[in-house]
């Protein structure tokens, strides 16, 4: 979770981007209508470069909301927000439904977003491009007596920090780290420590500096697999989506009609199930060496 550090003072304009989307559209109206809908509306120039930067090209402003999937209300939703930002902008989950596109069109908004934002998610690659600092709470016995400990940095910063394993593991791991970090560093205070400076001290610098670099190479190599993870992911669920609606149009009667594109269909299908295959091998190749042993 991101915690911004910005003050708003008393003009404090709140937005809510929530896992239901759907409750802030209006189903009757066209997309570009939709994005267009605010308090000061901005031309339809500006709704239509950003409505492209989130896929809505050509005709597909066109569109009416109702018939929308969810992975496009999601997008449009984020539009609304992204022409009429807030001061305060709280998220939850932004980047379900959305593909990597989408995501790293977020990222890149997010990023001129002048204000607040505080933001839950589990999409690893959007937190580590995100966030400047981290909230992480720790669950108590039977879901009670929870507690909150701040990281004032980034991701790695909690990371490293935290002592998690994987930046996976990081996103639901309920250990108490807080206070194998408070130790460490009220040890660093306790009166009548002296540093050492003999050449047994050099020695151990050099090592933790040995050991230091091969952890960040580690973590290095392991957030590349994870990115690939993740874009992994967002394709196979795309394709996962579109095979449902392949499937869909073979069982409709119109199909094989005089003219109807069952052939097509059918080369499609094999040729996205082909692909699937293949990516899913892949992620299951590379998962297999992020996961811990």
């Amino acid at each position: 979770m991101q915690h911004g550090v910005r003050e708003l003072g008393h003009n404090v304009r709140t937005g809510y981007f929530s896992q239901n989307r759907i409750d802030v559209l209006n189903a009757g109206h066209a997309v570009l209508d939709s994005a267009r809908d605010m308090r000061n509306p901005v031309s339809e120039q500006i709704a239509r470069t950003v409505l492209g930067s989130f896929l809505f090209r050509g005709d597909d402003v066109f569109k009416t909301v109702a018939v929308l999937s969810g992975g496009e209300k999601s997008r449009l939703a984020l539009v609304r927000l992204l022409l009429d930002p807030p001061n305060l902008l709280l998220m939850d989950e932004p980047t379900t439904h959305l593909d990597v596109g989408s995501i790293d069109a977020l990222i890149g908004a997010l990023k001129q977003y002048h204000g607040t934002l505080i933001f839950i998610s589990h999409d690893v690659h959007f937190i580590r491009a995100i966030a400047t600092s981290v909230l992480h709470v720790t669950a108590g016995a039977n879901g009670t007596g929870g507690k909150l400990t701040f990281y004032p940095g980034d991701y790695d910063y909690y990371l490293d920090k935290s002592k998690a394993t994987s930046a996976r593991i990081a996103l639901t791991d309920g250990r108490d780290v807080a206070g194998v970090n408070g130790l460490a560093a009220a040890s660093e205070l306790q009166p009548g420590i002296r540093k050492q400076n003999g050449p047994g001290s050099r020695k151990q610098k050099e090592q933790k500096r040995l050991e230091a670099e091969a952890r960040n190479a580690i973590a290095k190599a392991r957030r590349e697999k994870e990115k690939r993870v993740h874009e992994l992911e967002t394709k196979i669920a795309a394709l996962e989506g579109q095979q449902k609606e392949l499937a869909a149009a073979l069982e409709d009667p119109a199909t094989y009609q005089p003219g109807g594109s069952a052939i097509a269909i059918n080369r499609d299908l094999s040729a996205l199930t082909h692909d699937l295959t293949r990516l899913t091998a892949e992620w299951e190749s590379v998962t297999a060496t992020v996961s811990p042993p």
